[in-house]
């Protein structure tokens, strides 16, 4: 053995006895608490299970380093793996105190200062506020009882040469809002790029202290940002919930089952089930953002569902055709082209006309049109055939065959 190296069997064996102690603790943790690459910790332990664990060798630094990390050094359940940890009370309520005599102070600014990323110590700070049980590593919450405010205070009002007035990020944030359904300020935060939790704790500075900025870099990549993608929508306001009980039930006419939609619009089934099956439909943020999203997307092409389409016609919901984008919304129209059996009005041959002009533009065949209308091939004859033509003035009779109906 080289000078240099010392045996491994020592370092495998005490490594044995840590993944012991914490079974459900990945390696790569083990390793990282250790100061050493995942890779030569997985390395060292197929070679031990190979008979090569003997053979191996370690320098003398990676050694030490292995050996001198303690079962109490590592993460546990009962301490929620948060390695030596302690309750975060005393800290979170010396973290307010400082928050409250300092506005000028910021959360994040607190968290930076202690080691700490805002979103731990935003969580921490909530569940201790609802009274929940909370522990947070030893070391950071001593960083924080230990925290000078005059010195943050400097270091804050050094930094302001980074910031932005943070107005303008939140006029803006509302005008997607307005402009969009279902986005959220997390949603927009995350389609400009931005950390969600750092907008939030930004926002809440503001709210407290309105001299609060936010970094420039973060306030342009949202000033920038005009359009979100879905689940987002253009917020439309005349849609209504006759509207969107109207678009929903067109889509399972289409031939579209409620899970495939429920996916298309970010949605569960079971509250598209709910809302499918009301007389009286009250939607709510997320459905109306859901329906109109699917809608979108689902409208224009048949879906792949035949048990839907049957379905949605035994129960007279027309398809996505019948409507039209002016009048879908309005509860007092009803379907183009499609009619109640039991409450036909009297066809004439102006009404027939107008029907089959029109069914057949949307790109129905006479047989489809006729179908939808409730029409047999003769009837249809029997409507169109003009009355019988004065001698003196003979009319050829269009003909209306079952030859004509199927082309």
């Amino acid at each position: 053995m080289r000078a240099d190296r010392t045996a491994a069997t020592p370092v495998i064996t005490h490594v044995r006895y840590l993944i012991a102690q914490r079974p459900y603790l990945p390696l790569a943790a083990i390793a990282r608490h250790a100061g050493v690459a995942p890779s030569t910790l997985k390395s060292l332990l197929h070679d031990a299970r190979h008979d090569q664990g003997e053979e191996r060798t370690l320098s003398p630094a990676l050694a030490r380093r292995l050996l001198s990390l303690q079962v109490a050094d590592l993460p546990c359940r009962e301490r929620g793996y948060g390695g030596q940890s302690t309750d975060a009370a005393p800290a979170m309520h010396h973290v307010r105190a400082l928050l409250a005599a300092h506005p000028a102070l910021s959360q994040a600014a607190v968290a930076r200062a202690a080691g700490m990323s805002p979103s731990t110590l935003a969580a921490a700070l909530h569940d201790v506020a609802a009274g929940k049980p909370r522990r947070i590593q030893q070391a950071a919450a001593q960083q924080l009882l230990d925290l000078d405010p005059d010195l943050l205070l400097t270091v804050a009002s050094a930094r302001r040469s980074d910031t932005m007035e943070l107005q303008p990020v939140i006029d803006h944030l509302h005008t997607l809002q307005l402009r969009y359904d279902r986005a959220s300020c997390a949603f927009i935060a995350r389609t400009a790029g931005v950390n969600a939790s750092t907008l939030a704790s930004a926002l809440m500075d503001h709210a407290r202290d309105p001299r609060r900025g936010i970094n420039t870099a973060l306030a342009r990549r949202i000033l920038v940002l005009n359009q979100l993608p879905p689940p987002a929508c253009p917020r439309r306001t005349q849609v209504t919930d006759t509207g969107l009980l109207r678009r929903l039930r067109a889509l399972c006419a289409a031939g579209w089952s409620l899970g495939k939609i429920g996916a298309a619009g970010g949605i569960s089934t079971k509250t598209l089930t709910a809302f499918a099956s009301t007389n009286r439909p009250r939607s709510t943020p997320a459905l109306r953002g859901a329906v109109l999203a699917a809608w979108e997307q689902l409208s224009h092409q048949p879906g792949p569902s035949p048990s839907a389409r049957q379905r949605a016609r035994a129960k007279g919901w027309a398809p996505p055709l019948a409507w039209d984008n002016e009048t879908i919304d309005d509860p007092a129209t009803s379907p183009n082209g499609v009619r109640n059996p039991s409450n036909q009005p009297p066809w004439n041959p102006d009404l027939l006309h107008h029907e089959l002009g029109f069914l057949t533009h949307l790109g129905l065949s006479k047989t489809q049109a006729l179908k939808r209308l409730g029409l047999g091939a003769q009837r249809a004859h029997r409507i169109l055939t003009p009355h019988r033509p004065d001698p003196k003035h003979p009319e050829p009779a269009a003909r209306f065959s079952s030859k004509s109906v199927r082309q």
